[in-house]
């Protein structure tokens, strides 16, 4: 017997299920976790299973108690084995079916007692044994290649520092631009003005050995306009501040599109699909309407990719989703970012939105002039003039119409007018926190401390 081989029959360590493919290069999950030697991984690997296609994102947590927890479980029903979805396990697809929950029941044998052969077959089980916290895709029927695998402490940084959790496509597409450009994958949609940023930063390693304020992580790559519901994720190099990011209506849930913005001309957000590939794609339309002949080859090369790779993993393309339909049927108000603003309302009985005092052209007025008031009179004969507005919306929050008070700060920030951070912080931290979506206010809050105008909004 090979004498590498017979060491690690002999380890007393956890057999890690990923056997020789795994990538880990943290020492600690080399210190609990044992791996046969990679020049016996032939004679090791079984026939691979054969899985129906799924397109979702599967986060483990890695508790201390799971190796405890994992052994007294052996016996339980295979239904009984992936029910524990909260301590363990959250799903990040939209909308998770329970016949999905039932294809992916947890099948692995006790780590302790497994044999390499073991290991190796429990690599293709999406819902096998949390030892190594992962997301993983699996489109294995599809023969997608690589499967998505990311580290588990990615998702945990991005969701305590920004608060929000990626959805599933985000992760999908950093793995698109992996293969792109392996050596700096932020860069790897340079060629056609487009730099991956925000959260990306993380999955790039930035943030390893770097220590900011809670506030400084929700600025990170904020731009001036951008209201709290937007995170932006990609950049181009064009001076207007041409930005992309993912727009959800509340904290807790996925985002249901994707927006742009240039910060330097206006507050406007333009839909840009349901996910980042088809934003890309829609990008990427415009940008051949320019003309620009150094960039028609990379534009061409960069399309020809991305339908494949979006069409591989079954995703929507389309510029306006089902979702996105649905969305638009809940907006109660359309705000100067004219995106909408969608919030709990009750119809029958009218609670939850009253309109302004004024109409938006009227706001308008009164926000341009205060901003380029000259004088010390000009500026306040302004806010005499938006007095009303002010307190109507105080008046509104105190009997539950909190749509109102949010739809007055975001129409302040997508208007540009700098001299009401402060007004449209109190306005929205307060009715953010009534609607239970606490994590807007932080955002709000630390945005309107610290609003700039600069196009250089790394934190790094």
């Amino acid at each position: 017997m090979n004498g590498d081989y017979e060491k690690y029959l002999k380890d007393k360590r956890i057999s890690c299920k990923y056997g020789a493919k795994c990538y880990q290069q943290n020492p600690a999950h080399h210190e609990k976790y044992k791996h046969p030697p990679k020049r016996k991984l032939k004679n090791l690997q079984p026939s691979i299973k054969k899985f129906k296609a799924e397109n979702k994102v599967i986060v483990r947590n890695n508790d201390s108690d799971s190796d405890e927890e994992d052994s007294k479980n052996q016996t339980n029903s295979d239904s009984e084995s992936s029910v524990d979805t909260k301590n363990r396990t959250l799903r990040v697809n939209n909308d998770v079916s329970d016949s999905d929950s039932e294809t992916s029941k947890d099948t692995s044998d006790d780590a302790e007692e497994s044999s390499p052969e073991q290991s190796a077959q429990s690599t293709n089980n999406d819902e096998s044994k949390g030892d190594i916290p992962k997301i993983i895709s699996t489109n294995i029927a599809k023969k997608i290649n690589p499967s998505l695998e990311i580290d588990e402490e990615w998702v945990k940084f991005i969701k305590e520092k920004f608060l929000v959790t990626m959805p599933e496509d985000f992760y999908q597409f950093w793995n698109f631009c992996k293969k792109i450009k392996p050596a700096n994958t932020l860069e790897a949609l340079r060629e056609v003005g487009l730099y991956l940023i925000g959260p990306f930063d993380v999955l790039a390693g930035k943030f390893s050995s770097i220590k900011k304020s809670p506030d400084e992580y929700l600025i990170h790559w904020r731009y001036y306009r951008d209201p709290p519901e937007m995170q932006t994720v990609l950049r181009s190099d064009e001076p207007t501040g041409y930005h992309i990011g993912y727009f959800r209506d509340s904290p807790g849930d996925l985002p249901t599109l994707l927006v742009s913005n240039h910060s330097k001309k206006n507050g406007i957000l333009t839909q840009m699909g349901g996910n980042i590939f088809s934003a890309v794609n829609i990008f990427l339309e415009e940008l051949k309407k320019s003309g620009n002949p150094f960039k028609k080859m990379a534009i061409g090369t960069l399309q020809t990719a991305l339908l494949k790779q979006a069409d591989l993993l079954g995703i929507d393309m389309s510029k306006k989703t089902e979702e996105m339909i649905k969305r638009e049927k809940k907006i109660v108000t359309r705000t100067f970012n004219k995106v909408g603003l969608v919030i709990p309302y009750d119809k029958k009985n009218d609670v939850g939105y009253r309109p302004l005092a004024l109409d938006n052209k009227a706001l308008e007025t009164y926000l341009t002039k205060l901003q380029n008031a000259k004088t010390k009179e000009e500026k306040q004969a302004c806010l005499s003039g938006l007095q009303p507005v002010f307190t109507f919306a105080s008046i509104a929050a105190d009997e539950c119409d909190f749509g109102t008070g949010i739809e007055l700060g975001l129409n302040i920030i997508s208007h540009g007018v700098d001299c009401l951070n402060s007004t449209a912080e109190q306005f929205l931290v307060s009715n953010y926190k009534l609607l239970n979506r606490d994590e807007f206010a932080k955002i709000a809050e630390a945005h309107m401390k610290n609003r700039r105008k600069s196009l250089n909004l790394s934190i790094l």
